[in-house]
């Protein structure tokens, strides 16, 4: 009889967990709360390149926020939404890893020969990944997640 009621509990426990998402499944405050830390880490980082006062020190705060942007993704990516929002949460973890690598690959470039005047284009820095994250943000948020959208930052 023991044995028929541990089983039980077990098999509850087990149907529990599958239809919730397990423990380690974010609640809706828990998983915004997360993007909105990712997503105010990333704006942080993109706006110390505005305020850069010579080329070496852009490249360095490019560099930096590549990283930034990378860690952001990592962290935001441990965090297991809800699952109304997994498609969203893929789209978002993906294209800020992508503007991690954009911003890194133009830093790299730009410290090649010849290529340093890519940073002084008409229009200044710009990323479609850039672009990318904010349609994941308001992916987010017409489903319901209030969190901020990227700004884009400009020369004081």
């Amino acid at each position: 009889m023991l044995v028929a009621v541990a089983a039980l509990v077990a098999f509850g426990a087990a149907v529990a967990i599958l239809a919730f998402g397990g423990r380690d499944t974010a609640t809706k405050a828990e998983y915004r709360a997360a993007v909105t830390n990712a997503r105010d880490r990333v704006d942080y980082a993109l706006g110390r390149l505005t305020k850069a006062k010579s080329l070496n020190q852009l490249l360095d705060r490019m560099d930096e926020a590549a990283g930034a942007i990378d860690d952001a993704a990592n962290d935001v990516d441990r965090k297991k939404p809800p699952a109304r929002f997994e498609k969203e949460h893929a789209k978002l973890t993906r294209s800020l890893h992508t503007l991690s690598t954009d911003v890194q690959g133009t830093a790299d470039q730009a410290r090649e020969p010849g290529f340093e005047d890519i940073l002084f284009g008409a229009h200044g820095l710009s990323f479609d990944s850039w672009n990318d994250v904010n349609a994941a943000l308001e992916a987010l948020r017409k489903k319901g997640l209030r969190v901020p959208l990227l700004v884009r930052q400009t020369t004081s």
